[in-house]
């Protein structure tokens, strides 16, 4: 073989070696390449897995969180209902002990025992006097009283039943037009009959301070 073949024949076979250092140097390459992305992958994926670990147990705790406040909430809805039947409870006694028919006995016992009070100490003073007047200095001054005794008139129901036949007529508007006008009347008159102010203004279907501004002037007027 001359020269040239050998030439050829080594440069054919050099080529065939480049082209397989070339192939086998990809081809490591890119195996190379493929094992730093799975590394990749395998940390992100350890990560997520730490993340999720992580949350977990963030939500475990916050399902723990609410249902504490489920519990404390029930308890304090259950000391709230108990709160408002002791409330409802003492309210009824408040009532049963603050009645009206009781608050008049015990305004009619106040008043006579003042009366009997004002009474002993009105004839005390009296005899008194009556030991160091004369005669004459007793009839001046019992002429002086009969000339100055007023003589103004209060009308006091007899009966708290009165009043409420009244009321009930007012109710009814069986009122004529001089008895609606004396609308003040009537209200003072069941104030003299035991009614507090508040039912009163509750039956009136009035304000309670219009009824014991009504209450006031009646006063002055008729002392």
């Amino acid at each position: 073989m001359s020269a040239f073949h050998w030439f050829v024949v080594l440069a054919s076979i050099s080529s065939l070696v480049f082209a397989w250092a070339t192939y086998i140097l990809e081809s490591f390459k890119k195996r190379t390449e493929k094992t730093a992305i799975d590394e990749e992958e395998e940390k992100l994926v350890e990560l997520i897995g730490k993340v999720r670990i992580f949350v977990d147990s963030k939500l475990e705790q916050l399902d723990r969180k609410m249902e504490e406040a489920k519990a404390l909430i029930k308890d304090l809805n259950e000391q709230y209902v108990s709160l408002a039947a002791l409330a409802v409870q003492l309210q009824n006694q408040l009532q049963k002990t603050g009645s009206p028919s009781e608050m008049e006995a015990n305004q009619k016992l106040k008043n006579e025992s003042f009366k009997e009070n004002g009474k002993t100490e009105t004839i005390g003073k009296f005899s008194n006097i009556d030991t160091e007047l004369s005669a004459d200095e007793k009839a001046l001054i019992q002429g002086y009283v009969l000339k100055n005794k007023p003589t103004y008139s209060t009308r006091v129901p007899e009966k708290r039943e009165e009043i409420v036949n009244e009321y009930e007529k007012y109710e009814k508007n069986e009122y004529t037009d001089d008895a609606k006008n004396k609308k003040a009347e009537l209200i003072f008159d069941m104030y003299l009959s035991g009614f507090e102010p508040v039912e009163i203004a509750k039956k009136m279907k009035m304000g309670v301070g219009e009824v014991r501004l009504i209450i006031d002037l009646m006063k002055r007027q008729k002392p």
